[in-house]
Formats: structure tokens, C-alpha cells, sequence
């Protein structure tokens, strides 16, 4: 098996002034993920759509009048229910795409019920590749205020990020990560204009099998190489690491990419 590749969300909320005191918190993911074991046991394309309505991504208007249709349909959900969403949708097309062995698999089908070919794409996803889901649509019969879009095809798309069964955790967890950046390397920058660069940056590292921090690299630069200089002592010099584990519990390799200006990759 490929050496798991997580790719995560490094969100930096960045206080007035950017003085040296600054602070910045990890917040973890902001895109659904999904574990491998959970991705291989799927039937149905909800299965595999945790969320879905919160990041079903569709243009604006569209996605205006989305929201509107589900809050009317499944009230109490508070607008983002996890459910078969059949009463809402009538399916036009479900089209599955991700990098298994290296190389983007796709493959089409017309329910919601997942084909035998989109099964194995599901089942080789490499680990921490994003599975992308395009979906064409329309609104059933029943679906309120949408009488004058009678037969009009929506498309939107989904992405969810293929995980461990168990992922690599900071000793201490998200709070403890946050302490360590922000000391070792947001406290490190001299001015204004140098933290403002260092959101340029975008970090990978790997926690290997024993947790060890390796093969730390830059993949996109601050433009200032002491900067990134900063960003890559502090990654190489971070405790070790609880390591990453497949559903079989065997430790394995979990490779994480960290946009150090927040947002999402």
C-alpha cells in the first residue's frame, strides 16, 4: 500500500496588529473526511458524502435555492441533515473520480446507488487523496417554490478526503500544536511584512511508522528563505508524533500539507 497521504487545513486566525506576541489556532480539517474502512463498506453515494448539503458546492444562486429546498423538506435539520436525499433529488448523473495508484480513475452512473466500477475506484482511492463527486440534478416534484425550474438540470460537485482508520495526532492534540507554531514560529518573526509572508508558505511533512518527523519541505515559499528557514527548523525539531494506523491497527506513514495562511488546499 502507498504511504497515506492526509492532507490537512493549517487555519491561522491572525489578531490586530501582527505584533511578535502573535497567536494563531489550529483548527483541524475544514473539509469532510472519510476513513477508508467506512469508504470500502459504501453502497450509496450518502455513504460516502458526510455533510452534504453543509459542502455541496454549487454556484451561487443555485446553491441559494439548494438551501432553501432542503430547510423546507427536512425542517428540523437546521439546514444540514445527513440523509437520503431521494425525497429532494432526482439523480441525472453521479460521476466518481480519484487518484488510485497514482493515476485519476473516473466513472459514471445515473442513481444514486453506486456502480460496481465506482466501487473499485472507492475501494483503491489512494489514502488522503480527495474523491471528487460530480452530480447533475433536479428537484423532485414535490420540492417547494421551484415551479418555474420544472426540468432544469443543477450540477454541483463534493470532495471528501480519504483518511486512516486512526490519524497521526500532536502529543497534546490541536491545542498543544497551536502552542508549539506559534512559539517557535509566529513569536520568531521580527515585523509586520515578515508575518504577512509566511502566509505565502505552504508546509508538507511526514510522521512516519515511530511517529518521527520526515522528509520537511517548503512546497510553496514565503519568497523570504530565512522565513522559510524558521517554518522548517520548528517543523524538524516538533516532538514525536503519535503515529497513524490502518484499520488492521498497523502503524503506517501519514504525510500532511499545511497552508500556513489558512483557507483550504
Amino acid at each position: 500500500m502507498k504511504n497515506s497521504l492526509l492532507t490537512l487545513i493549517l487555519s491561522l486566525l491572525i489578531f490586530t496588529g501582527f505584533t511578535q506576541n502573535s497567536k494563531f489556532e489550529y483548527t483541524g480539517r475544514l473539509t469532510p473526511a472519510i476513513k477508508k474502512a467506512k469508504l470500502n463498506e459504501a453502497s450509496l453515494i450518502y455513504e460516502i458524502m458526510p455533510q452534504f448539503s453543509r459542502y455541496f458546492a454549487l454556484p451561487y444562486n443555485d446553491r441559494a435555492q439548494f438551501d432553501k429546498q432542503v430547510i423546507t423538506i427536512y425542517p428540523q435539520a437546521y439546514i444540514y441533515p445527513q440523509d437520503n436525499y431521494n425525497y429532494l433529488l432526482g439523480f441525472v448523473s453521479v460521476e466518481i473520480s480519484a487518484i488510485c495508484d497514482g493515476k485519476v480513475i473516473t466513472s459514471m452512473s445515473k442513481s444514486d446507488t453506486i456502480t460496481p466500477e465506482q466501487k473499485d475506484i472507492l475501494n483503491t482511492a489512494d489514502l488522503g487523496t480527495d474523491i471528487s463527486i460530480k452530480i447533475k440534478f433536479n428537484y423532485r416534484n414535490g420540492a417547494i417554490g421551484n415551479h418555474g425550474n420544472a426540468g432544469k438540470i443543477y450540477e454541483g460537485e463534493y470532495a471528501v478526503t480519504v483518511i486512516p482508520q486512526t490519524e497521526a495526532e500532536y502529543p497534546g492534540g490541536f491545542k498543544k500544536f497551536t502552542q508549539y507554531f506559534t512559539e517557535n514560529v509566529f513569536n520568531k518573526m521580527p515585523e509586520q511584512p515578515a508575518t504577512e509572508k509566511i502566509q505565502q508558505a505552504v508546509l508538507k511533512f511526514t510522521i512516519d511508522e515511530e511517529g518521527q518527523i520526515v522528509d520537511a519541505r517548503i512546497a510553496k515559499t514565503s519568497s523570504d528563505p530565512k522565513i522559510d528557514m524558521i517554518i522548517l527548523d520548528a517543523t524538524n525539531k516538533m516532538p514525536r508524533w503519535i503515529p497513524a494506523q490502518n484499520s488492521m491497527g498497523s502503524k503506517i506513514k501519514q504525510e500532511f500539507s499545511i497552508p500556513m495562511g489558512g483557507g483550504g488546499c
